[in-house]
């Protein structure tokens, strides 16, 4: 191994701003090993997603940084941490990433795969490829296309071993699950889910599996991530735990591991494309976004108003019930992070790239302090710049000025004959769950429901008799809140239930069944109908080749200040100063 001097500690003429984002919370997870190699983990329960920091001797690499980057900001600069280089492992559709401001407001480079298509000043990484971490710990680029045909997982090795400590897997491999494979198609059609599906069945033998089995594995996705399926509720594990327990890694027929890994996923979000393009070319700086949206008066609000405006009432579900501007749609802001959410905080910013398009414009409600949140969460995904305004000390000041409101009722199931009733008056009952949970044959579904899974609604609701009455349930209540202002918008009779399926309906004995789903035919025909009719992107944004067209700034503009060593095993070490 080449003999590079590191320096232990940043110097002191460095200068660490400090955190510019309101919430700014504790790491979800610290791990320190005897020799003093670090791990701090962010869970982002929101967004089901996970970043890293990786430290030793002083120094640090943050991997996949969500885009309000307050929070390292604090660590870098309370435990006095030099960040040598930001390491993203693909560019993620489902959220905005912070690697841009990162590089722009300490100067780190970003890394990347060379075959990932980015646009910013980058250093393309190849498979092998060292950095440095610390005199005894580097990280090795290790390429795993699959998910995207530019995906890395970043290894943590010890330099004078090459033994593997841990492994950044980003979407390739996740703790039950790998990422799905039907996500790029829409942007390159040569890209399809099954030879992406082949690329990450060779990634995942060739490559993951080569890791010892003592390696730890940290995804950049938990459960509620649209990214996979089957993800599982713990948040790392390791290599040995996931060949005994990830189906992903027990299938050794391609054959079979393609029909797999292409069945059973859920519609994609439709924010995903314009996340990737916002990666692609780097975002801009978050707090700048969300201090050009202003509050509006009540007069300022009604002006905004108009048919091509999506009114997106934040409260939670009761309080919206119980008052709202007519035709707003209620997507509950919930929590915004931590390790774990009740049933009624949901994913608020993946539920409103799901249903709201990526261009259009959107005027907020929030409860009274809430509004800058809102804003905020909603620019992790993209979707600052298209806010006109929220509404100065919310709905209050509305209903206090006598303007006009929506409300209803919500149902409460009181007893195992509560479901029969509503159904003998007349009432259809709507399960917005996915297909998946709705013929699930441990919990089943209500007896007679349709089901008209959330992510399809908007499509599938034009298929729905307007003279009849609806219900909505989900899981536990929050997918069912944002269905029933979905389709009272649309001019539909519909109520939900208080609390959900699990505590609502199954608690109360109400009569449930595990035969194969009631389907409605015409709501299917109607959401594939939409699918064959979308539009796609013109130009490939991925390229199949491995010198990707992508990248017209080649090597990072700062690659002259980072020495390319020759690495004994014919990798190269970069050794970041």
């Amino acid at each position: 191994m080449a003999n590079t001097a590191v320096k232990a500690k940043t110097s002191a003429s460095t200068s660490l701003p400090s955190a510019t984002t309101s919430n700014v919370e504790e790491p979800t997870k610290t791990l320190k090993l005897e020799d003093g190699l670090t791990l701090y983990t962010f869970y982002l329960e929101c967004l089901a997603h996970g970043s890293y920091m990786v430290c030793h001797e002083g120094n640090c690499f943050i991997v996949d940084p969500r885009r309000d980057i307050g929070i390292y900001s604090k660590y870098l600069q309370d435990h006095n941490l030099k960040l040598k280089g930001v390491l993203e492992s693909h560019l993620h559709a489902d959220f905005v990433s912070g690697h841009m401001e990162l590089h722009k407001r300490y100067g780190a480079t970003i890394f990347i795969g060379e075959d990932a298509g980015a646009q910013f000043p980058h250093y393309p990484c190849g498979d092998g490829e060292m950095l440095l971490l610390s005199s005894k710990y580097a990280i090795r680029a290790m390429p795993t296309p699959g998910h995207t045909p530019g995906c890395v997982t970043w290894v943590v090795v010890e330099r004078a071993t090459d033994k593997a400590i841990m492994a950044f897997t980003g979407d390739t491999l996740f703790v039950g699950g790998c990422g799905r494979p039907d996500l790029v198609g829409a942007l390159n059609p040569d890209l399809t889910p099954e030879v992406l599906s082949k690329m990450m069945f060779k990634s995942l033998r060739e490559k993951i599996l080569s890791l010892p089995d003592e390696c730890l594995v940290f995804p950049a996705h938990g459960p509620g991530s649209p990214c996979g399926k089957g993800i599982s509720a713990d948040l790392s594990s390791t290599i040995g735990k996931e060949k005994e327990t990830n189906p992903a890694l027990q299938i050794d027929d391609e054959q079979k591991f393609i029909e797999f890994n292409t069945t059973g996923l859920d519609a994609a979000p439709q924010y995903f494309p314009s996340a990737v393009m916002a990666n692609m070319k780097g975002a801009d700086d978050l707090d700048r976004e969300v201090e050009n949206v202003t509050s509006l008066s009540i007069s300022e609000f009604k002006a905004a108003m108009g048919d091509d405006v999506v009114i997106l009432d934040t409260r939670n579900a009761g309080p919206f019930a119980a008052g709202h501007i007519k035709g707003a749609l209620n997507i509950p802001l919930g929590l915004g992070g931590g390790v774990h959410l009740e049933y009624e905080d949901g994913n608020f910013a993946i539920w409103v790239g799901t249903l709201i398009a990526p261009k259009a414009k959107v005027l907020i409600i929030a409860e009274e302090g809430k509004g800058k949140e809102a804003i905020e969460r909603l620019g992790r995904i993209g979707y600052a710049q298209q806010i006109i305004g929220n509404l100065k000390s919310g709905m209050k000041t509305w209903i206090e000025a006598g303007e006009p409101v929506d409300k209803f009722d919500k149902i409460t199931v009181e007893n195992a004959d509560t479901i029969r009733q509503l159904q003998a008056k007349g009432y259809v009952i709507v399960d917005t769950r996915t297909s998946g949970e709705y013929s699930c044959v441990v919990r089943g579904h209500v007896k007679g429901s349709i089901n008209l899974p959330l992510a399809e609604l908007p499509q599938s609701c034009s298929a729905l008799d307007r003279d009849k009455k609806y219900v909505v349930y989900c899981l536990g209540g929050f997918r069912s809140a944002i269905a029933v202002s979905l389709l009272r918008q649309k001019g539909f009779d519909a109520v939900d239930f208080v609390a959900g399926y699990d505590r609502g309906i199954l608690a109360k004995g109400c009569e449930m069944t595990t035969a194969q789903p009631d389907v409605c035919d015409k709501a299917k025909a109607a959401v594939q109908e939409i699918k064959q009719t979308a539009t796609k992107t013109s130009a490939p944004l991925y390229s199949t080749s491995s010198a990707s067209s992508a990248q017209p700034t080649g090597k990072s503009s700062e690659s002259s200040t980072q020495p390319i060593l020759n690495h004994k095993k014919k990798s190269r070490l970069c050794a970041i100063m």
